[in-house]
């Protein structure tokens, strides 16, 4: 027996877009911030660094589950 064909997909809206996009720079600019300040032995700025990296994380589940 043959299954039914998925529905048609929906676009995504140009919010999302943008959103995904800041998130993901977001996530990457601090995560490499806090691996330099790490690396120079710094961590009262690297764990903040740390800290804005995990808002990003968290802006994109929150993005992405408002686009489901």
């Amino acid at each position: 027996m043959e299954e039914p064909p998925p529905p048609p997909l929906q676009p995504v809206s140009s919010f999302v877009v943008v959103a995904r996009i800041i998130a993901v720079s977001g996530m990457s600019i601090a995560v490499a911030a806090a691996i330099f300040f790490f690396v120079g032995g710094i961590w009262q700025v690297g764990l903040p660094a740390l800290g804005v990296a995990l808002l990003f994380v968290a802006i994109m589940y929150l993005v992405e589950r408002a686009a489901a």
